[in-house]
């Protein structure tokens, strides 16, 4: 990371390199927590730990994978695979018991926490195929948000919320190839976001509403992508050949997400603004994915 004067450098770029914006040394601030999923022994089970690796915190445990965290105001959601197939449960960010949220005999998978806690969205393949739905904060309500888009077969995954929790950015491929869509609740269909002949997919909304970050395959290979919401201006993210996909925003800007170097799994983060290089996330091996901010 290049390091430049401070007075002149941007907030984001003074608390990463531990300087007052007089010039003067400051007490560094502790990284931004995370909480993800991560095989130990044999079983994925979810994690919370800073950036770092420090203040390494086991939430679930079982000998059934959990997977794919999502978290706001304390409370943790996630897939948990205990029950037979997947089902959303919840859990407190600072550990405790897991308590079941979906109780149905579908697969509900992908869930994600709205900013203001409130709402669930995840996808359900209760009618065959993988298709976006809602519910409350607590399981109940459940509803389909899709219902007359594209075709029956259209397969949807990875929804994000906008920051005003009143929209969702997610994949479908009603386009032919898996693009990126956005609902607004309420409202009568998706508008399309990014839809073109390569596969985008795991969008994630930034904390400012302003980007959308995306795995994509255009320029070969798959890397990240940021899209700006109202010009759809696509500015890469990742530049190297290692396959970089499932990217998170922390609320300072920073972008965290998994590559996978001789087929492993490992977390790393970048800040997309400002050019900096990948550093990795202080971590043990053992295969950490789907990491998400602890807000």
């Amino acid at each position: 990371m290049v390091r430049r004067p401070c007075p002149a450098a941007p907030a984001l770029i003074v608390l990463l390199l531990g300087c007052s914006s007089a010039g003067g040394p400051t007490a560094p601030a502790p990284p931004p927590a995370i909480v993800f999923d991560w095989s130990l022994g044999g079983v994925r089970s979810i994690y919370r730990a800073r950036l770092d690796g420090s203040d390494t915190l086991r939430l679930t445990s079982g000998a059934s994978d959990d997977e794919h965290p999502s978290e706001r105001g304390g409370l943790v959601v996630f897939t948990s695979y205990r029950d037979g197939h997947g089902q959303i449960y919840g859990v407190s960010a600072t550990g405790g018991t897991a308590r079941r949220l979906t109780n149905t005999t579908f697969n509900e998978t992908q869930p994600a926490l709205s900013p203001d806690g409130m709402r669930i969205a995840y996808i359900s393949d209760s009618t065959g195929v993988p298709k976006l739905w809602l519910c409350a904060v607590d399981g109940t309500g459940r509803q389909p948000l899709t219902t007359g888009f594209g075709f029956p077969g259209a397969a949807e995954a990875s929804p994000s919320w906008g920051p005003a929790s009143d929209r969702l950015v997610f994949v479908s491929t009603a386009g032919g190839s898996a693009g990126l869509y956005i609902l607004t609740l309420g409202t009568a269909a998706p508008v399309p976001l990014v839809t073109d002949a390569n596969a985008n997919v795991e969008p994630a909304w930034s904390p400012d509403g302003e980007l959308v970050a995306f795995a994509s395959t255009r320029g070969g290979g798959t890397k990240l992508f940021t899209v700006n919401v109202a010009t759809q201006q696509i500015t890469g993210a990742t530049s190297d050949t290692t396959t970089a996909g499932q990217p998170a925003w922390l609320a300072d800007g920073r972008l965290v997400y998994t590559t996978w170097v001789s087929g492993a799994p490992q977390l790393e983060w970048l800040v997309p603004a400002a050019g900096a290089t990948a550093t990795l996330v202080g971590l043990q091996s053992g295969a950490p994915q789907h990491a998400a901010a602890v807000y």
